[in-house]
């Protein structure tokens, strides 16, 4: 818990080519509502859709409480999000315009990190329900909750590869920093992948499987790095003297949706994915964050 407060403290302040990771379908429409992130634009973190160019970006939530972590399911028809609006924060789905929402948890455990099966069918979490920060897999209807790790340390933020066998996920298990690790979809053969001392952590996969995004303090500052999926060929993405973060890489472009504190506010932006032409795509005063990008 120590690290969970020290990451997110820090967070809110060059390609690996080892393979194509190019569209695997047609690049959607620029008017499509594509990515999902969270604002705290009208007083309370909620969350927004908007076009991959950043137009129209539209509420999707409306509750007293904190709505957050939203993540597209794989058809884009549904998103799990992270909510407190029952008391405690716990695992939601919504329809893709934010109707129909649907608690999956009914625990009084703090759950995080959603993450769907390529097949729409399961979800990863991350959830202390048993007194320690785990990952866990249920069905997409919140039953047969299964727990896929188990030790003294934190394991948080689990990413399903496109192939669905496997889990990349962040741990401070081996140090006091934390690293990514990847293990097996069952939780077994669980493989460090990254070794420094400082946090890596927030990892994604690219839509071929074949490499892994993640957010690293390695050189001094919150930075955006690519690795191959055996942990090889680690290579810094973005370079400049504020926080870069939160990596989601798109499931049908070679893009990769981050957030940044570059322009003097956290906002969203999306880059190439070899760290070229990055663009913004918020622009406010409140903070935005986590985005999901299909």
């Amino acid at each position: 818990m120590k690290y969970r407060a020290a990451a997110l403290a820090l967070v809110n302040l060059a390609f690996a080519a080892c393979g194509s990771d190019g569209p695997t379908e047609p690049p959607m429409a620029n008017t499509e509502p594509r990515i999902l992130f969270v604002s705290a634009r009208d007083g309370n973190d909620e969350i927004y859709a908007m076009n991959s160019d950043g137009t129209n970006p539209v509420r999707l939530t409306n509750d007293p409480a904190k709505d957050g972590r939203p993540v597209w399911s794989p058809d884009g028809r549904k998103f799990a999000f992270i909510s407190e609006r029952d008391g405690n924060r716990e695992l939601y789905i919504a329809d893709a315009g934010g109707t129909n929402v649907i608690n999956l948890s009914h625990t009084t455990a703090a759950e995080n990190d959603p993450s769907w099966s390529p097949d729409g069918k399961k979800i990863a979490f991350s959830s202390n329900r048993d007194g320690n920060d785990e990952i866990y897999v249920m069905n997409a209807d919140g039953t047969g909750v299964t727990r896929l790790t188990s030790n003294a340390a934190s394991d948080l933020w689990p990413a399903w590869s496109p192939d669905g066998k496997r889990i990349v996920f962040q741990a401070n298990r081996d140090d006091a920093a934390n690293d990514v690790y990847v293990m097996n979809a069952d939780g077994s053969a669980v493989t460090r992948l990254t070794t420094t001392a400082a946090i890596d952590q927030m990892p994604t996969w690219s839509s071929s499987g074949q490499q892994i995004a993640f957010m690293s303090t390695r050189d001094g500052n919150a930075e955006i790095y690519v690795m191959s999926s055996d942990g090889s060929s680690q290579v810094r993405l973005t370079n400049n003297t504020f926080a870069d973060g939160r990596p989601s890489w798109s499931r049908h472009t070679a893009q990769i949706a981050f957030m940044s504190t570059r322009d003097g506010n956290q906002e969203i932006y999306v880059m190439n994915a070899d760290g070229s032409n990055p663009a913004r795509l918020t622009s406010n005063t409140a903070v935005d964050d986590f985005p999901s990008i299909k």
